[in-house]
């Protein structure tokens, strides 16, 4: 009789894991397969995006429309960071002054545009050394553009030959 309930607590065991195995997943292995699915989808995702980077196919990006730039208020004059194209030619350039200082032989530099040694800022010498404070003020100056240290610079004989417009 011992081996008859033995066997039979057996076979309910048995039935039991079979009807487990068979009845399908249990709410924790639902989470965990979609969380697991979840993941692999994340890294096939990465992977595609570092194999597009190395074989150097860069996604498209939208190229924004051009803005269009004001020109100048000074009749017939060009911006200081288009000063670079225009060596050799006498121009009016207008910009605005970042910073004026003390030259060698009582003249005085002004920059504009981009402080030194950027070399698209404009430098102007001015011969006479009174320059009144004008940084941060918007000028035209005019004169021939020469380069110096790769830099486009004008000089002007007096203050007089900068035209303050704001």
């Amino acid at each position: 009789m011992i081996k008859s309930l033995a066997s039979f607590g057996l076979l309910l065991v048995v039935l039991a894991a079979s009807a487990q195995a068979c009845g399908g997943p249990s709410a924790n292995q639902v989470s965990q397969n979609l969380a697991d699915a979840q993941a692999t989808n994340v890294r096939r995702t990465a992977v595609a995006d570092v194999q597009r980077i190395i074989a150097n196919n860069p996604a498209a990006t939208a190229t924004p429309e051009a803005t269009t730039l004001a020109r100048p208020s000074c009749s017939e004059a060009i911006w200081w960071h288009e000063a670079l194209a225009h060596i050799g030619e006498s121009r009016k350039v207008q910009g605005m002054i970042v910073a004026t200082r003390p030259a060698p032989d009582g003249a005085a530099l002004i920059e504009i545009g981009q402080r030194y040694p950027d070399p698209t800022g404009l430098a102007v010498l001015v011969a006479a050394g009174s320059v009144p404070a004008l940084d941060g003020k918007t000028v035209c100056v005019a004169g021939r553009i020469t380069s110096t240290e790769g830099r486009p610079m004008i000089r002007v004989s007096n203050a007089s030959s900068i035209v303050l417009v704001n």
